[in-house]
């Protein structure tokens, strides 16, 4: 079974832009630790990503996904991270090594 995470972001002000900015200098986990509050987590077998996608996991985790908050889908060893947009989309979020 798969494991889905959010991450809402912390009370630390900063806007999206610049938040990408710091993840992508201080790498994904350094960022989370930093700007976002631990990652609430649920089991699931599947998912439909689309426009519902959004409403089903405010659902699922009873709270309100909001721009700047992560995702991440872990299932044996493949893990996706992704974060919500503005504009309401999801930009993948790529860990470089």
């Amino acid at each position: 079974m798969a494991v889905l995470r959010v991450y809402k972001r912390n009370s630390t002000f900063m806007d999206v832009a610049d938040l990408v900015e710091e993840i992508s200098s201080l790498g994904l986990v350094d960022a989370l630790q930093k700007y976002h509050n631990k990652p609430l987590q649920k089991e699931a077998k599947s998912i439909v990503a689309g426009p519902s996608f959004l409403q089903f996991l405010n659902k699922l985790f009873q709270i309100q996904i909001a721009t700047g908050d992560i995702i991440q889908f872990e299932s044996r060893d493949n893990s996706k991270y992704y974060m919500l947009s503005a504009t309401g989309t999801w930009d993948e979020i790529i860990k470089l090594k």
